[in-house]
Order: structure tokens, then sequence, then C-alpha cells
């Protein structure tokens, strides 16, 4: 399988349609359609289902392509570290959950760039489970993740910032009155309205952005941490538990994982700020 390949065929993905494919590669449509017919019997599966109108993705197409996109970014990576190996530039790739923490990284990525401004940065977003899986893959060099998390097989630093745990309420909601939420004992919080066996469960998330949107309709009471960007609205309220739950952070990166020269330099600098 070559690379190019993957190429053309991350192209018809994209244009869910061979001729429109081929003129983006500036290759003929038969052409095109010949390398994926052959790249469908070297794997040995459908990767496409063919319309007069379209030429979409099957289940195998779709674990392919995701396959295709990492394959083709670490490649772009590789190329990229090679490039630079005499000089202090390059990408930092940077994966975190939501927390105040972020803001170490983003400080120190700061500080960095004012002494190598040819150093980026590539942000991921998402829950811990996410942002580990994209470390184990090599798709991030740093992963930023909410305490409680292992990290035994990573080498890691922990960083100084903690954050509180509570609920998120609407407004209007009857519960935001209140000043504090009951940790443990539910029914007392409540004045006995809600009993432990009585909860109503409306749904799980991973980020809270989405999920703060049933908090304000009043849908929902949402557990999260405070300081976090989605919830400065005055449409929401932020009840810390009691007794006070805090929450760290580590970030961590794969053992005996050889830097690029701007992760080498990253590393460094974190350090440096931690130490102030």
């Amino acid at each position: 399988m070559e690379l190019r390949t993957l190429k053309y065929f991350l192209a018809v993905a994209r244009e869910q349609n061979m001729t429109e494919a081929a003129n983006v590669l500036h290759v003929t449509q038969p052409t095109l359609s010949r390398q994926m017919a052959d790249l469908e019997r070297e794997l040995g599966c459908a990767l496409f289902v063919r319309t007069n109108r379209a030429t979409m993705l099957t289940a195998d197409g779709m674990r392919l392509r995701q396959r295709a996109e990492e394959i083709l970014q670490l490649v772009q990576q590789t190329e990229d570290e090679m490039g630079t190996q005499h000089e202090v530039a390059g990408v930092v790739r940077i994966g975190a959950g939501e927390t105040q923490a972020m803001r170490v990284l983003t400080d120190t990525f700061a500080e960095l760039r004012r002494n190598y401004p040819r150093v980026t940065c590539q942000l991921y977003t998402g829950n811990a489970d996410a942002v580990e899986e994209r470390l184990e893959r090599g798709l991030v060099d740093f992963a930023l993740m909410i305490e409680p998390v292992s990290v035994e097989k990573y080498d890691h630093l922990a960083l100084p910032a903690h954050d509180t745990v509570g609920v998120v309420v609407g407004t209007h909601s009857p519960w935001a009155t209140r000043t504090t939420h009951q940790t443990f004992d539910l029914a007392t919080w409540s004045d006995g309205l809600v009993k432990p066996g009585q909860l109503n469960v409306v749904g799980t998330f991973d980020l809270i952005g989405n999920a703060a949107l049933l908090a304000e309709a009043g849908t929902a009471c949402v557990l999260g941490i405070d300081h976090l960007p989605e919830l400065q609205t005055s449409r929401l309220r932020f009840l810390p538990l009691e007794p006070t739950l805090t929450t760290g952070s580590v970030v961590a990166w794969k053992r005996h994982r050889i830097f690029s020269p701007a992760c080498g330099a990253f590393l460094e600098q974190l350090r440096a700020t931690l130490q102030q």
C-alpha cells in the first residue's frame, strides 16, 4: 500500500465523488477508479458503495479513512521533524481535557514562542480516554489529563493548578438559590425533595460545553469543574460540592520518546515554568 494511494483514497472519501476527486488530484477518472479498485483487491474488502450520484464509504472504508489520516499525519510529522533537526522549529502537539490547568501549558508555549518564533502548536481537546488514545498512537506529543488517571507507564509532571468539582445549574433552576451541593447527603441538600434512589439520569457527556446548554434549559444539573469558559455566563450557576472536592492535572508523554527540537524545548520550558 503506497502513501499516494492513501492520499487518493482520502480525496475520494472527502469529495464523495470519483470524478470530482480526480479533478482535485489532477488525474483522470479512470486512473483513480483503477487505483481504488486495486486498493480494494489488496485489502480484500469493499471500501465504497457506488451509486450514479455519489461514492460513499462502507464500514471498512470508514475504518481505513481513520487509519489513513493517522498514517499521513505521522508521515508529515516525521518529515517536519527531520527537516528541523538543527534548529528549534516545528509543531508541538498537545491533547488536553477541559481544565484551567491548560493555562500553564499555553503560558509555557507563549514564552517558548517568544524565544523561538518558528515553533507552532496543534491543540486537541477531548476527554481523558480520547486524549490518552491519541498519545498512545503518537498523534499528540503531550497529554494534559485530569486526575484521577493512571500515568505509571508514562513520564509525567504534576501541575500546580487544581479544579473545584461541583454541580452546574441554570439560574432558573430550583437549586440555583443554594450556595453548595452536599456531596453525599443528597436528601438533606434538596430538603427531602430528592432521594438517591429517585435520581433521574438525563444523560451523559464527555465535554461540558453542550451539556451546559441542558443546564441552561433547566433539563438537568450537570456535574463538572469550575472556571471553564463555557460556564462563564449569567445563565448558569456553579455550586461547589460540600465538603470541598478538588482534582489535579498531570502532563504526560510517552516514555523513552525521542523528541523533536520543538518538543524538547517545550518540555524544558515547562520544567522551568513549574520551578518558578
